[in-house]
C-alpha cells in the first residue's frame, strides 16, 4: 500500500473544513475516494492500470488502496461503508473500512451507478447496443435484471418516489437529450420523454425538490453554449434553460445551488430564479496548455468543492475550494482522476448530544495544538472526561473530580491532527463538545 502524509497550511485551512455544517448536522467526511484511469496505452502490453485512493481530509494522509486491471475508470459510487467502482470492463466492490475488495465481475459498457433500495444500477453505452440499464445485487454484484426498451446510450440516473430516471444522450453521436422513465416494481420501460436537441448531451440528473434537473454537457467543438432541463414529474413538463457558457459534468447541489462545470472551471445555477449565480468558483486550471478539471465532487456537508484537474499524461492534483471561490489545500493525484466521490458517516454512537440540563462548557483554543482549556458552568463534579474520535475510539481518559473554578485543562499533544469530541460525565449528565487538533 502506497502511502504519503502532508500538513495543512495553516490552523485557517483546519476550521475551515471541520467546524462547519457537518458537525451539527451529526455526520462527517471520513475520506474522498479517487479513481485514477492512468495513461492512455493505445495497444497492449499495457503498464499503466485504474488506481483507487483515498484522501483523508483530517491528516490530510494519501493511500492507494487498489487497482483494477484495467484503461480507464468512469465512476465512483459510495454507500454506507462501501464503494463501488465502473471501471471500463469491470464493475469492483470495495469495503471502505478495511479498503479489501469485495466483490468484482466483468462487464461491458459501463457509465455511471446509483442506488435505489439495495439494487445497484448501472447506466450502459458503446460498445452495448441493448439493454442500457442492468440491475444488480450489491451484496455481490451478481445481474438481477436488465431494462429494456431504452432507446440509446445512457448517463445519469436518479430516482423519486416509485420511478427510477435514466439520462439518455445516445452517446457522441447523439443529437437529442431523453429521460427514460422506469418502474422498478418490475423493472420496465414506461415511456422516455424527449427533451430536444437543446438537451443534447445530458449527462448528470439530480433531485432538487420536486423536479428532476439534469446537467446536458457541451457537445464537442461547441463554444460558449450549454443547457440544463427542470423536469416535473407530476406534470411530465420541462423547461430547457439555455446557458450562454459551455456546461460540463455536476458536482453537485447545496441549498438552492447547482454546481457544474462552466467555461473549464466551475460554477453555480441557482435552481429558484434559472439563473447563473456565479460564473467562476473553481478557475480553469489551464485548458490553454492541455490542463482540465477532469472530475469533481462537492462536500455538501463542509461547503467544499473537490476539483480533480490534469493533462491525461502526468499525475494530477485536486483543489479543494469552498463553494464561495477561497482556497483551501490541494494534494497529489494519479494520471486521468475520472471519478471522485465523497465518502460521508454519522458519528459513531452514542456520541451526539448534551443531557446535561443548563449546564454548559467551552472550550479553547479550537484549534489547539498542546493543551485544551475546558470552562464549565457551575460547580458540579465530573466523573470522567473522555476525547473520542469522529470514528467512535476512545483515545483518552482523564477523572478530574471538581474544580472550584470550574476551570480544566488536558493535554491534546500525543493527538494526530483531526476533528475529536470531549464527553464531560457529570452528575447532572453529559456535555458533548467539538473540537479539532492542529498540526502546528
Amino acid at each position: 500500500m502506497k502511502f504519503k502524509k502532508l500538513l495543512l497550511p495553516s490552523v485557517v485551512c483546519l476550521l475551515l473544513m471541520f467546524s462547519g455544517q457537518g458537525i451539527a448536522q451529526g455526520s462527517y467526511v471520513k475520506q474522498v475516494i479517487t479513481a485514477n484511469s492512468g495513461k492512455f496505452e493505445y495497444a497492449p502490453p499495457y503498464t499503466d492500470y485504474v488506481t483507487l485512493e483515498s484522501y483523508n481530509p483530517q491528516t490530510t494522509q494519501i493511500y492507494t488502496f487498489g487497482t483494477v486491471f484495467t484503461q480507464s475508470a468512469q465512476n465512483v459510487l459510495i454507500s454506507g461503508h462501501f464503494a463501488f467502482f465502473t471501471a471500463q470492463d469491470s464493475i469492483v466492490k470495495y469495503d471502505l473500512n478495511t479498503f479489501q475488495r469485495i466483490s468484482a465481475i466483468a462487464d461491458s459498457g459501463l457509465n455511471l451507478m446509483a442506488i435505489y433500495k439495495g439494487r445497484l444500477l448501472v447506466s450502459k453505452q458503446y460498445p452495448v447496443t441493448q439493454g442500457y440499464l442492468e440491475v444488480l445485487d450489491t451484496s455481490n454484484l451478481s445481474l438481477l435484471t436488465t431494462v429494456t426498451g431504452i432507446s440509446g446510450d445512457c448517463g445519469g440516473i436518479t430516482s423519486s418516489a416509485d420511478t427510477v430516471y435514466v439520462a439518455v444522450n445516445g452517446g457522441w453521436m447523439g443529437t437529442e437529450g431523453k429521460l427514460a422513465i422506469i418502474d422498478p416494481s418490475s423493472w420496465t420501460l414506461k415511456t422516455e420523454v424527449n427533451f430536444g436537441h437543446k438537451a443534447i448531451g445530458i449527462f448528470n440528473l439530480y433531485r432538487y425538490n420536486d423536479k428532476i434537473i439534469s446537467v446536458n454537457k457541451t457537445p464537442y467543438g461547441v463554444v460558449d453554449t450549454g443547457s440544463i432541463t427542470v423536469y416535473t414529474p407530476s406534470t411530465r413538463g420541462f423547461n430547457n434553460v439555455f446557458l450562454p457558457k459551455s456546461v460540463a459534468a455536476g458536482s453537485g447541489i447545496k441549498d438552492s445551488l447547482l454546481y457544474i462545470g462552466m467555461n473549464y472551471g466551475i460554477g453555480s445555477i441557482n435552481l429558484n430564479s434559472l439563473k447563473i449565480a456565479d460564473t467562476v468558483i473553481v478557475k480553469d486550471p489551464g485548458s490553454s496548455v492541455f490542463t482540465y478539471i477532469i472530475s469533481s465532487a462537492l462536500d455538501t456537508l463542509n461547503g467544499l468543492i473537490y476539483a480533480n484537474t490534469g493533462d491525461y499524461t502526468h499525475a494530477g492534483t485536486c483543489i479543494v475550494t469552498s463553494v464561495k471561490g477561497d482556497s483551501i489545500t490541494s494534494y497529489p493525484t494519479g494520471i486521468s482522476s475520472d471519478g471522485i466521490a465523497i465518502d460521508i458517516r454519522k458519528y459513531g454512537a452514542g456520541i451526539e448530544g448534551d443531557q446535561a440540563g443548563e449546564i454548559s462548557a467551552r472550550l479553547y483554543p479550537n484549534p489547539v495544538h498542546e493543551r485544551l482549556n475546558i470552562i464549565v458552568s457551575g460547580n458540579i463534579h465530573i466523573s470522567t472526561m473522555k476525547v473520542i474520535d469522529i470514528s467512535g475510539r476512545e483515545m483518552m481518559e482523564v477523572r478530574p473530580g471538581m474544580a472550584s473554578t470550574g476551570r480544566y485543562e488536558i493535554p491534546v499533544q500525543s493527538l494526530d491532527p483531526g476533528v475529536y469530541y470531549l464527553i464531560i460525565m457529570t452528575t447532572d449528565g453529559r456535555i458533548v463538545k467539538q473540537f479539532a487538533v492542529s498540526a502546528l
